[in-house]
């Protein structure tokens, strides 16, 4: 059955992108992957700042960076002011856990499933600071989110100070109950501190309705555009806490032009903004495609394709199969040790499939990521590959 969502064929979406066609694509969690439609307005905009670099990065970069704030805040749900952009999440967490005053014996409340490079940082500071970072086991296979948040209220204390998650975890792709444990940390009076890198784009993100402390997340994932853009939500009553990570022209100056935040995180040295200005672009895209619509078309074929692989090949799944739990990205558990990864890659290598396996929890982790530019024919590809794979 053919399926078309405003004139355009699904099956005919990735020549929209510049994915190289000769390749079966199922990584797009790692580093997204960007429409010509919105990279092109990159490469226009890098022109312009190239034609006039005075102009573009000294007289009016105050005014392009508000339209790209204002644009993407209305989209997440939040106040222009209390976004700043960094290149990445891990920028972004970096500068708060150093903006943190932790002490010693401090309790820092986390998951086993949160991003490796902040998992580091987290250690980074505990090492420090003498405070603890503390990572509690989400059950495998979880079938209800109830867990987690009893796991998260039974081992708050007066220790307590930070309770740190992601919204949609990198190793897993399990969706987390965010604004449960937000609530639980509002009424201890513990900061909440939300990892968001595979959110917006990919589920309804409202900062509004979350009300978290701390939100960081992604544009150049889910939301498609060029590499480098992500943003730090704070909450206006905490941002006099957050220190910029990089000391520059916008610290602590007598005249305030925006706001104290904002003015510390505009300028810090000469570098180049233009993926931020494709935020508006993106959202175009998102609408003239119908790219909502994509989306759940894509979340369905996970949920089928991890049916398949259950029936067929008996892989451990980490949730149960259900869009509570799963959006576009599945990971499972190929059931064989970490000596078979390098005969694993021959095989996807020979069939240009690009997929992550990596080693989780003393387990071979496969995770497939799927987007509007994938197609039936693609899936029925890495599952003939599976199979392969299954006889090692």
């Amino acid at each position: 059955m053919k399926q078309i969502i405003n004139g355009v064929l699904l099956k005919g979406l990735k020549s929209y992108f510049y994915l190289d066609p000769k390749i079966t694509y199922f990584n797009h969690g790692s580093f997204g992957a960007c429409p010509k439609f919105i990279f092109d307005k990159y490469i226009e905009i890098q022109k312009k700042l190239e034609q006039n670099p005075v102009y573009f990065l000294d007289e009016s970069i105050d005014e392009r960076i508000l339209k790209s704030q204002i644009k993407l805040a209305k989209y997440i749900d939040c106040e222009h002011d209390d976004i700043v952009f960094f290149p990445n999440p891990t920028t972004a967490i970096n500068e708060v856990i150093k903006s943190l005053n932790l002490k010693k014996n401090d309790e820092i409340l986390s998951t086993n499933q949160e991003y490796g490079a902040l998992d580091k940082a987290w250690d980074y500071i505990s090492k420090k600071t003498g405070s603890k970072y503390i990572k509690i086991k989400i059950p495998n296979p979880l079938s209800n989110n109830d867990d987690i948040y009893d796991f998260f209220k039974t081992k708050i204390n007066n220790r307590t100070k930070v309770l740190y998650l992601s919204h949609v975890t990198s190793a897993t792709g399990l969706i987390l109950p965010v604004k449960k444990i937000i609530n639980l940390a509002r009424k201890f009076g513990i900061l909440s501190i939300i990892d968001g890198a595979h959110a917006p784009g990919h589920i309804d993100v409202s900062i509004k309705d979350l009300n978290p402390d701390i939100y960081t997340g992604t544009c150049h994932k889910w939301l498609l555009t060029p590499k480098g853009v992500s943003f730090l939500y704070v909450k206006k009553r905490i941002q006099k806490i957050i220190k910029p990570l990089i000391i520059s022209w916008g610290y602590s100056n007598k005249e305030i032009k925006r706001t104290k935040f904002q003015d510390e995180h505009l300028w810090q040295g000469t570098r180049n903004i233009s993926s931020y200005l494709t935020i508006n672009r993106a959202l175009q895209y998102r609408e003239i495609y119908k790219w909502d619509e994509v989306a759940e078309l894509c979340k369905n074929r996970i949920l089928k394709f991890g049916k398949e692989i259950q029936e067929e090949f008996d892989f451990n799944l980490f949730c149960s199969l259900s869009t509570k739990f799963l959006g576009q990205m599945l990971s499972f558990d190929i059931k064989l040790t970490a000596d078979k990864i390098n005969q694993i890659y021959s095989l996807l290598k020979k069939d240009k499939i690009i997929i992550p396996i990596f080693e989780w929890e003393n387990k071979l982790i496969m995770r497939i990521s799927i987007n509007g530019y994938n197609s039936e024919s693609e899936i029925k590809q890495l599952l003939s590959c599976l199979r392969k794979i299954k006889k090692l």
